[in-house]
């Protein structure tokens, strides 16, 4: 399913405008799809901003509707809405352009300075692969979701072990697991480890992630010159 599909989709969820069959499919496939979470989060956010607006600004709700008619005409046909939301149709048609201009830029800066470098952790010439070999490879593979179980199991066992930790917590950022994440990265900054500025890093790109960006200032602040992520930092502040 394309972008633009996935957002309509997301919209037609959280508008009401699908029957029980359709709803059991969005929620079994949102489980799995961090794109679809992700649109859902973002259409969320600017439905509720533009809700705000709405309520006390009629300026603001004449703007909607001759936004609404300029890119959809007098009667919406993209999607339709129970009477119940009639106030929501004119809204609506703005949050799905919104969302076309603007979540796919978000996504893009983070998917642009997001850390996906490589898990290197066998020796060559080793008969063997542990059970950190197979993790990393499930890392590498792109593979997040089971990375992160795997490292998850490592890291309990091993919670010193920085590697572990760091890959850990990308793998939790990359799974939308960002609290959690946040959490197992900032005891890596708050050491002394060779990974210290790559999880400060790390840290504001989860934070980018939620679209948080005077977090995301903070942390790439906090890196300094002369360090491994200090021109991406300083490169990624200018653009934001």
């Amino acid at each position: 399913m394309m972008t633009e599909d996935k957002i309509l989709w997301v919209a037609r969820y959280v508008e009401g405008d699908m029957d029980e069959a359709e709803i059991a499919e969005f929620e079994t496939q949102l489980k799995s799809d961090d794109e679809l979470q992700q649109n859902l989060k973002d259409y969320n956010h600017i439905h509720q901003s533009l809700k705000m607006k709405l309520a006390n600004n009629d300026e603001f709700k004449d703007t909607l509707k001759g936004f609404n008619k300029q890119y959809f005409g007098e009667e919406p046909k993209v999607i339709s809405f129970k009477p119940a939301l009639k106030w929501l149709s004119g809204i609506a048609a703005i949050l799905v352009i919104g969302l076309f201009i603007w979540a796919p830029w978000n996504a893009n800066l983070y998917d642009t300075y997001a850390d996906d470098s490589q898990m290197l952790v066998t020796e060559r010439g080793a008969a063997t692969l542990t059970d950190l070999d197979k993790a990393a490879a499930l890392y590498n593979e792109k593979n997040y979701e089971s990375a992160k179980t795997a490292l998850g199991k490592l890291y309990i066992k091993q919670s010193s072990n920085t590697m572990i930790a760091y890959y850990y917590g990308l793998s939790l950022i990359k799974t939308n697991a960002l609290d959690e994440a946040r959490k197992v990265l900032i005891v890596i900054y708050e050491g002394e480890s060779v990974f210290k500025y790559e999880a400060a890093y790390s840290i504001a790109l989860s934070y980018l992630k939620e679209d948080k960006k005077a977090d995301a200032k903070t942390w790439l602040q906090k890196i300094p010159a002369g360090t491994t992520k200090y021109e991406l930092a300083k490169e990624l502040l200018g653009k934001m």
